[in-house]
Formats: C-alpha cells, structure tokens, sequence
C-alpha cells in the first residue's frame, strides 16, 4: 500500500502491553487511518480496543516534542536536575528489585547443592533407589541451570541499566539538532521516541478523550512541569 506510517511499530496498549495494530484502507485518507489493539483484533474480550487515529497521535506528538524539548531548551540546568533525580530513582528502585532476585537465585542455588548432595548419599547408603535418585538428580539440576542462566541475566540487566541509566547529553544534542519543528518526520520520531502507549478512552463532560504516554529516547517518560505544559490530552 505504498509507504509506511511514520507511526509504525511504536504504539502500544498502555492496558495489555501488546502493540497497536494499523488500520487502512486503499483509497482512504490519512484522515481515517487509525490504530487498535492487536490483542482486542486477536482475542475475543482479551483487551479493549484503544482505537486512536493516526492523525490525533502525530497532533499530541508534534505538540509534546515541541514542550519537551522547548523546556529543555530554555531551562536546561533545571531540565538535566529533573531528568537526573527521576532517572536514578527509576533505577535505583530497578537495581533493587534486580538484586532481590538475584540473591534469592544464588540462595536457592546453593541450597539445591546441598539437596544434590544428600540425594547423592542416600542413594550411596541405599536409601533411595539408582532411578528415583536420577529422575530427582536430573529434577533439582534442571532448575539450578534455569537458575544460573537467570543469575547470568540479571547480571548483564544490572550492568547494563548502570551504563545507559543516564544520557542526558544525547537528548540535548537533538534538542540542539532540531530547533524548530514544523512537522513530524519518520526520522524526528525515531530520534526522539522510544514508544507511545496509548489508553482506554474515556467520556469527560459527554466528549471522548484519550491519553497517550511518550517513552522519550534516552530519559524515559517525562512530561515537562505543569507551569510549562499541559498533559497530552485531546478529543478525539
């Protein structure tokens, strides 16, 4: 059907998680195209239809990338110090999580050691039969390998989530890089957006309104304060 939405493979459901599917037509215009959950296209009841039109999305993206990086743009020190505090608490509250779980795999490794061994010596002693001791040895060893390989996981998250918690400066630079933007490109987006989760709409005051989330490239969801902005909302 001829070129691809500049939109394509960003959207997702904020409720499922699932991306957003997009609907056209030949023949149609831009104006009709939209986008709707893939599970609630998939799934009888499996999800709510999120439908949204392109259209409505490219005018709250335009918009929220001009705030956002306007307000960089004129209040970085304060920009950079918000960005900052909110990057190191979201990955200091990850780096908690990742760590609870690692220590409890490496506990329960250590533990499936011990279980092995004395499994090992019952068998030795007669205790429990050559059979049942392999079907209960090949058991305990399958979960202590599914273990180390998500200790090894959590490792590289834990690693990674260090280095690239924080890159501030790469945002600027594309602040720097786009100074005034009259129009959505495919390659603005992709600079500048990592995802849009778009929600369930709602009935405000009898019109339907719908709200969409921006995952900004490099400093996650952020939404310049409210003396500067207002939140991404709009009838639909």
């Amino acid at each position: 059907m001829g070129e691809m939405p500049i939109l394509s493979g960003m959207m997702f459901c904020a409720d499922c998680g699932n991306k957003l599917y997009q609907v056209r037509g030949r023949g149609w215009e831009h104006e009709k195209e939209y986008f709707v959950c893939a599970t609630y296209r998939k799934i009888k009841g499996g999800c709510s239809s999120h439908q949204i039109r392109n259209v409505v999305v490219e005018e709250l993206l335009l918009d929220g990338i001009r705030k956002v990086t306007a307000f960089a743009r004129n209040y970085e020190q304060e920009f950079v110090e918000l960005v900052t505090k909110k990057t190191r608490t979201e990955l200091d509250k990850s780096l908690r999580d990742c760590k609870r779980e690692l220590e409890q795999s490496q506990a329960r490794i250590k533990k499936l050691d011990e279980i092995i061994q004395k499994l090992y010596e019952d068998n030795i002693e007669g205790k429990i039969s050559d059979e049942r001791f392999a079907k209960m040895s090949a058991n305990y060893e399958a979960e202590q390998h599914t273990l180390e390989n998500r200790v090894a996981e959590l490792q590289t998250i834990m690693t990674e989530e260090k280095e690239s918690a924080l890159n501030v400066d790469h945002f600027l630079s594309l602040v720097r890089k786009y100074t005034d933007i009259k129009e959505l490109t495919a390659e603005i987006i992709r600079e500048f957006v990592e995802k849009i989760y778009v929600y369930k709409a709602e009935r405000i005051d009898g019109k339907r309104v719908q709200r969409i989330k921006i995952v900004w490239n490099c400093i996650g969801a952020f939404e310049p304060p409210a003396s500067t902005s207002t939140k991404n909302e709009k009838s639909a």
